[in-house]
């Protein structure tokens, strides 16, 4: 028996109630501190009215690919892709230079419904500090749904070829089943996989599809049943809400009782004489209301908050409360002025909307993703911020062909200090060690010592490896960077040692062993420490107090914690293990009374949040020789 849903005012209730949890926990609202699972409303959701109209147009033999994506452009792109543009605006005029380039790849990211992918790959955490930089942070949900309709339609017709009604529903069950167990263990063991990626994400959309499945099978219970039903599920939403945060794991079984919830809200309504109260409830006009406009109240907030602490003020008090105002208004005016007019008025046919609306809107979007990227977000806009210039002053484009290439000996190219006939020693290492030529070529040159620097990412020292030891990449350039090291008496080696401090890991004991040969060869060893990395809100702040926009937070001096390390840090058991191994710590010019600046003469040294620009680097250097004795002219003498 196929069915056809038709419109239920409590399904758009229930987006209402999605997009209400949503927006009050990125308002900051405390209450709801598990806000973010009204995203897990809208999958289930999802899942049961695609998959009832795919299962009915199935059943009836009318099914199409075109009409089903035609459908799916209608709905997400027009309006999508409008705030898109709009919201590229206010980008260029309040966004720092490297947070423009990134908001320019999430555009094409989100357009092309990859952008959980580039989270994913990016970002650390979901709900780390960071994230209050990235104005389409929140689209990483559209992008999941949008990759299971990829899955979903051709994975039905598979179905329904092959398999009657009763090992279908066995085969959705099963599936569903499996995915929430990985879910539950990818959120134990990769928990930013388990909260960006559409696998861990399959359960919820499954239950939908589910329910969706199993439609006639759902008995038309009494009112009593039904108002019990409703109640129960309305609950199973909101005390999640309510009781987790930021902190708890999730999705796994944390998500699992929000879409169970959602899931017996959809059946408790299915019989319109004998509705549940809660679905009663949310189908009046305030409710229905909201739920129309809830897609557009979904890509208008968060962009809005986002440009709102961007520039250092408080999402409180009266700015919220405007802010508020400010998206539902947008989200009315994109609901009633685009989204309507191109799902009902302005329907072209597949061949028509590709040529019109896709192609055109693809090109413009890639446009802005190319000009923000090749000029590296138009740092000029903020001359205060000189030091922020990718061109000039980040290490890894101005010593590019001595990081990137993974040349060996070309000394001509890659080296630093005092020029002279012949090179004295040479520097190895990843990025860190990169981003230290600055700083060591203010020491060199003090010390008359000319070095030939041969960096690469992921290469510590050699290869850096997996925790079964395998390299992570091809080990030839490591490997041979380190035999021709050995041609040199002074071998300076920088890397960003607090990734590689668990004494029990396989990067750890490789780069001891190594240092250790090449003590044995009587080489001799110059081994920089790195900065502690910072808080990239911290470096966020400084680019404001520097730019001289509006603040709300209090300090105007940003320092850092600086962190006791413990005895088996990786560089402390080298320093003990091998005592002829110098040691220069960065530390030691830049930190006092337990706290670190991340400025010097009133320029920020830190390109990221672990990494020195070039001026900074330079600054550094110049600091630790008033500070310090050049440990570099020892070697000369």
């Amino acid at each position: 028996m196929s069915f056809k849903v038709s419109y239920r005012p409590d399904i758009d209730g229930l987006r209402a109630i999605a997009i209400i949890l949503v927006i009050i926990f990125h308002a900051g609202f405390s209450f709801f501190s598990g806000g973010y699972i009204g995203v897990d409303v809208f999958f289930v959701l999802s899942g049961f009215l695609i998959t009832s109209l795919i299962d009915y147009e199935i059943k009836e033999q009318i099914f199409s690919f075109k009409q089903f994506y035609l459908r799916r452009i209608r709905r997400i792109v027009p309006v999508l892709v409008f705030i898109l543009l709009i919201t590229t605006i206010p980008a260029y005029f309040l966004l720092f230079a490297d947070n423009l380039e990134s908001f320019g790849r999430t555009l094409i990211h989100t357009f092309l419904c990859t952008n959980n992918f580039y989270l994913y790959v990016n970002l650390s955490d979901y709900f780390a500090e960071n994230s209050d930089l990235i104005p389409f942070l929140h689209t990483w949900s559209l992008s999941v749904e949008e990759q299971f309709y990829f899955f979903l339609p051709p994975f039905l017709l598979l179905l329904h070829k092959n398999l009657n009604i009763s090992k279908r529903r066995v085969v959705m069950i099963l599936l569903f089943v499996i995915s929430l167990l990985f879910s539950i263990y990818q959120t134990k063991t990769n928990s930013r996989a388990a909260y960006f990626l559409l696998p861990s994400r399959l359960f919820e959309l499954l239950i939908g599809s589910c329910v969706a499945i199993y439609w006639d099978r759902v008995p038309n219970l009494n009112q009593s049943k039904n108002n019990l039903l409703s109640i129960i599920g309305l609950l199973l939403i909101l005390i999640p809400a309510i009781t987790l945060n930021d902190t708890s794991s999730f999705p796994g079984i944390n998500a699992f009782w929000p879409c169970l919830g959602t899931a017996m809200l959809i059946v408790s309504g299915k019989t319109t004489d004998t509705r549940g109260i809660i679905n009663k409830f949310i189908e009046n006009k305030f409710f229905v209301g909201i739920g129309l406009i809830s897609y557009s109240l979904y890509l208008w907030h968060w962009p809005i908050f986002v440009f709102i602490k961007y520039e250092g003020l408080k999402l409180d008090g009266i700015i919220r409360i405007v802010a508020l105002i400010l998206i539902f208004v947008l989200s009315y005016f994109s609901w009633r002025f685009i989204e309507q007019p191109f799902r009902t008025t302005l329907k072209f046919n597949f061949k028509k909307t590709i040529v019109i609306l896709f192609v055109p809107s693809l090109i413009t979007i890639s446009l802005i993703y190319g000009i923000l990227d090749i000029n590296n977000g138009f740092p000029e806009r903020q001359p205060e911020l000189k030091e922020f210039n990718p061109k000039t002053n980040f290490a890894n484009v101005v010593r590019k062909e001595c990081y990137y290439s993974h040349k060996i000996a070309n000394c001509k190219d890659c080296s630093f200090g005092a020029k002279k006939d012949s090179i004295d020693g040479i520097l190895i290492g990843d990025s860190f060690a990169n981003h230290s030529v600055a700083f060591l070529d203010v020491l060199a040159k003090d010390a008359n010592l000319y070095i030939h620097d041969c960096t690469a990412p992921d290469n510590p020292l050699l290869n850096r490896l997996e925790e079964d030891g395998t390299p992570i990449y091809p080990p030839k350039f490591a490997n041979e960077r380190l035999e021709y090291a050995k041609k040199f008496k002074y071998i300076f080696i920088a890397a960003n040692w607090i990734m590689n401090s668990n004494p029990k890991s396989k990067n750890h004991q490789s780069i001891v062993n190594t240092i250790g040969s090449l003590v044995k060869l009587n080489k001799k060893i110059i081994l920089i420490d790195c900065l502690l990395p910072i808080n990239e809100m911290d470096l966020h702040k400084a680019k404001l107090l520097k730019t001289g926009k509006p603040i709300y937070f209090e300090e105007r001096n940003i320092k850092v914690p600086n962190k006791i390390l413990p005895k088996n840090y990786i560089v402390n058991e080298i320093k003990h293990k091998f005592p002829t191994v110098i040691i220069i710590d960065l530390k030691d010019v830049i930190c006092n009374s337990g706290k670190c600046d991340i400025s010097i003469d009133k320029t920020i040294i830190y390109k990221d949040a672990s990494h020195l620009n070039i001026i900074g680097a330079k600054l550094l250097g110049e600091k630790y020789l008033k500070l310090k004795t050049n440990p570099l002219i020892k070697l000369n003498n």
